[in-house]
């Protein structure tokens, strides 16, 4: 059985924290590791838009020294990746126009991967346009933009990953988003897919999680409002769960 359908049998609706190793120093990320832990988190992810080599390492280590959670790597490009995590998500930015973003940094990636033993999480990697002002995703990805209407367009590709034999699809508003990925579209998203579907960007409050469990969300995913905000991350994760 697929990892995320697995944990999803297992535990019900699932919240991942997304860190971003840019954003602090691996010690402070391991003490938000293990606040969210004890929130209720049931993965930490590591990752952003321009992270690469040592800061990764360290912040993994900082990590797995702190909780004893799952450690997802959410790599950008080939240099994200680490050996001392416990998985990858091997991503496609579906609507990327870059091949770079399709194929390029995964091939790059392949080798060196294989002689870590970290276990990759096949996913087809969707972002959604939701802001005025474009995210670090959508400009450093180069995205065909999905906008927030465009509901066959993001139901397209999310199939189209299903297709391509991906075990889950993340639809993400992008870091910092002004609004998360609107509940009609993943509803529709949800219910043409076979696989788990998790949703990320602009989720900041309890209320909004809610939201993303009633639309079908089997995983979300909050990353921004970690740093911001530790006491609403504990209630967003009760209110998605509950």
């Amino acid at each position: 059985m697929a990892t995320i359908e697995d944990w999803i049998k297992k535990k019900g609706r699932l919240h991942f924290t997304l860190i971003d190793p840019d954003k602090q120093k691996p010690e402070k990320a391991g003490l938000l590791a293990r606040k969210c832990a004890e929130f209720g988190t049931d993965a930490i992810m590591v990752g952003g838009s321009t992270v690469s080599g040592g800061i990764v390492d360290d912040t993994v280590r900082e990590i797995k020294k702190a909780c004893n959670l799952p450690v997802i790597l959410f790599p950008s490009t080939a240099a994200g990746i680490s050996p001392k995590a416990d998985y990858i998500f091997w991503m496609m930015l579906m609507n990327s126009t870059n091949r770079r973003f399709l194929v390029g940094e995964q091939v790059k990636a392949a080798l060196p991967f294989s002689k870590t033993g970290v276990k990759p999480i096949p996913m087809g990697y969707v972002v959604v346009s939701t802001s005025q002002k474009p995210t670090t995703v959508e400009r450093v990805g180069e995205v065909d933009k999905i906008m927030e209407n465009d509901i066959e367009k993001a139901v397209s590709h999310a199939l189209a990953a299903q297709y391509f034999g991906m075990e889950c699809v993340y639809l993400e508003a992008g870091s910092g988003a002004e609004k998360p990925v609107p509940d009609e579209m993943l509803r529709e998203v949800k219910k043409n897919l076979r696989i788990p579907v998790i949703v990320g960007g602009g989720i900041k409050t309890p209320e909004e999680a809610k939201k993303k469990a009633k639309a079908g969300a089997d995983v979300i995913v909050t990353g921004t409002i970690v740093e911001k905000n530790l006491e609403t991350v504990k209630g967003i994760i009760k209110a998605f769960k509950s």
